[in-house]
């Protein structure tokens, strides 16, 4: 028998009580009548219980029963006669009670009847504290939590240890303090409880920096790992300082005014400031708040499937950069954007006629909106930068093809699809300026100026006029050109490498209409497909190849070095490669063990990272891009697991050369 708890309550209520209690309870000799309309109320550690009894009768007192959370019985007589109700105090909070009241009829005792109740705290913490530094002074600001409350505690300290609390009580009213004869430059902790007649509240904790002046900005508190911060340190109020010092955590140390950082470890990381004022040396704390990933994301729209992912696509970005893009592919096409700053979903665009795609979407360098295509015949769509659809152009076949392309002022969007029709649209309505017909699927599209530039499967490059759809000049490859694959371009603005099939790889020049090396096989090269190049600021062209290698040429398609990432074909089914300010180049794999790669100028990895818990769920077939120091990569998945969106921080950022399907971060498509 579990631990009985009895608690006798004396008053002058109890004549009629005499004798011992024993421990059990005894069963009636005959029916007596329960309580009734049985209710129990909680409060702050406490709960209210009341009942009533059919007419005519009259116990002569209630034993009310309940277990307290550690499984012990407390039961005990409330030796109130006539009386209704009854307070049940020192209870716990946030814990669910089931009260049992049984009414005593001298010897005799009726059924439980149950009541359930959970008491929880009325003494309302404050939730927005916050603290403002100022010249050896804090100034704290928050809301009243409520109108019980009797007044507030605050203490405080110098960090790191509280070797020296000091208390300030503070009246009822009151919303803000101003903490004085602080020691500037020196971190303080600030605790403020609400105080109620039953007691305080939980403590709401900030801290703050008493300065005369703000010694540094940062231009990021919350980040990810591997993508920098920038420090600066705050020289016009500090013209005398010396020997500005950074430290780092693992004891890494830059010297300087302006130090950026990528952290290697998430958490709370602690960065301390130091400077030489004079002789004295001055030191400061900055906390910054870092997570794994930039972004990691898969919860995605389905409709009949067991997963949805990404193909054929390549993330992309709004013209400020604040904002990345990539759309679904299986049944139910959907348009996702996240917030770079943050790594969290902003909005989803599913269109109303439900479509697979197998296409990469745009972004209009002006205005922001989004362009993409389905593989559903008349479904190429324009999408605010809010998520909402400006229009549908109707008369395009499946866009199972090349990206969009947008000319330089935003005002002309330019499409090929599967069955080879191009089309010119005016970018704010969706009105057909043009149309044509290349003859074979659209594999990429280059707006240059006064000239749209377009291939086709066909082994055809296209030089139309991109005012009228007039053709100005036509060049024809040895091989076919590699299908829903896209154009690289030089530095020179007039230099194009052509990926193709067979492990080929053309160069043109664009503005002389002429081919300059012609579907070249290097001899390592497979007789398999080549996608989408990228050029690097030294003129280095790297490409991925559906062979398993990711290749290094030359300027003039001489292979430099080569990395075998699979023993089986098809590891980079269209990839988009990218690279960075400092010549890396970043690809990720398609099949079974996908792995994100970063290889330095030279061919040494110095990125090998893979995603997914099976040998199939995460591999890729489509492209990366990369802006501000983190590369993004999007996965098809596998059935019964969603392919996933990750940012990856690198640390370096886009180079200002030809970048993944687009000249710019928008994945325009567009020479500027």
């Amino acid at each position: 028998m579990k631990k009985l708890i009895n608690i006798l309550m004396l008053g002058a209520m109890l004549v009629s009580f005499t004798g011992c209690w024993d421990d059990e309870v005894i069963d009636a000799g005959a029916a007596r009548p329960q309580v009734e309309n049985l209710k129990a109320v909680p409060g702050d550690e406490e709960a209210v219980v009341t009942w009533t009894m059919p007419d005519g009768w009259n116990p002569t007192d209630f034993i009310i029963t309940y277990s307290t959370p550690e499984s012990e019985k407390v039961s005990f007589r409330t030796g109130k006669l006539g009386e209704y109700t009854y307070t049940i105090g020192q209870l716990v909070n946030d814990y669910q009670y089931s009260f049992d009241i049984q009414a005593v009829y001298g010897e005799l005792i009726s059924g439980a009847v149950t009541a359930i109740a959970k008491p929880s705290t009325s003494r309302f913490p404050v939730t927005d504290l916050s603290a403002n530094g100022d010249n050896a002074s804090v100034t704290l600001t928050w809301t009243r939590p409520s109108m019980l409350v009797t007044g507030y505690t605050l203490t405080y300290f110098q960090d790191p240890t509280p070797a020296d609390v000091k208390t300030m009580d503070i009246a009822a009213d009151a919303e803000t303090v101003t903490v004085t004869g602080l020691t500037n430059d020196i971190s303080h902790t600030f605790s403020l409880v609400a105080n109620y007649t039953r007691g305080a509240s939980d403590p709401a904790t900030v801290k703050a920096l008493p300065t005369l002046a703000i010694p540094y900005f940062v231009d990021k508190t919350e980040t990810a790992i591997g993508l920098p911060v920038h420090f600066s340190f705050n020289r016009a109020d500090y013209t005398d300082a010396a020997d500005v010092t950074w430290t780092f955590p693992g004891n890494i140390v830059k010297k300087g005014d302006e130090v950026d950082y990528a952290f290697t470890s998430q958490g709370t990381q602690t960065v301390e400031l130091s400077i030489l004022s004079g002789v004295n040396k001055r030191t400061w704390t900055i906390e910054i708040q870092v997570r794994e990933y930039a972004l990691w994301y898969s919860e995605w729209v389905m409709d009949g499937t067991t997963f949805n992912g990404f193909k054929g696509s390549c993330p992309v970005f709004s013209p400020d950069g604040s904002t990345v893009y990539d759309i679904t592919f299986s049944k139910i096409t959907s348009l996702y954007a996240f917030d770079v700053a943050s790594g969290n979903l902003k909005w989803v665009f599913t269109p109303t006629a439900k479509s697979a795609s197998y296409n990469m979407l745009t972004v209009n360098p002006v205005n922001g909106d989004i362009y993409f295509g389905t593989t559903s015949a008349g479904q190429f769509y324009c999408v605010s930068a809010e998520g909402e659809q400006r229009w549908m152009f109707t008369e395009a076949q499946s866009m199972q093809s090349a990206a969009p392309a947008v000319n330089a002022t935003g005002t002309v969007v330019y499409l090929g699809d599967k069955s080879g029709n191009v089309f010119a649209l005016d970018a704010a309505t969706g009105t057909k300026k043009w149309g044509g017909s290349l003859g074979n699927s659209c594999t990429a599209i280059l707006v240059n100026g006064n000239e749209v530039v377009m291939g086709s499967t066909d082994k055809g490059i296209f030089f139309l006029d991109s005012e009228t759809g007039a053709e100005i000049a036509k060049i024809t490859l040895s091989t076919k050109i590699s299908d829903i694959t896209g154009f690289a371009v030089a530095a020179d603005k007039r230099t194009v490498y052509v990926p193709q099939n067979s492990g080929c790889m053309s160069k043109i020049d664009i503005i002389d209409h002429k081919v300059l090396i012609d579907s070249k096989v290097n001899s390592n090269a497979s007789p398999n497909t080549m996608y989408e190049p990228i050029v690097a600021p030294n003129g280095d062209v790297f490409v991925g190849s559906k062979d398993s290698y990711v290749y290094c040429f030359d300027s003039d398609l001489n292979e430099k070095w080569n990395y075998k990432v699979l023993d089986k074909a098809n590891a980079f089914n269209y990839s988009h490669p990218c690279v960075d300010t400092e010549g890396n180049f970043y690809i990720t794999s398609g099949q079974e063990l996908n792995h994100c790669l970063g290889f330095s100028p030279t061919g040494a990895v110095i990125l090998d990272q893979s995603f997914g818990s099976n040998g199939t769920a995460q591999k890729q077939m489509g492209g990366n891009n990369l802006l501000n120091g983190v590369l993004y990569s999007a996965f098809v998945g596998a059935s019964g697991e969603n392919g996933l969106f990750v940012g990856i921080g690198v640390g370096y950022d886009r180079a200002s050369s030809w970048s993944t399907h687009g000249g710019d971060p928008c994945g325009s498509c567009c020479i500027k």
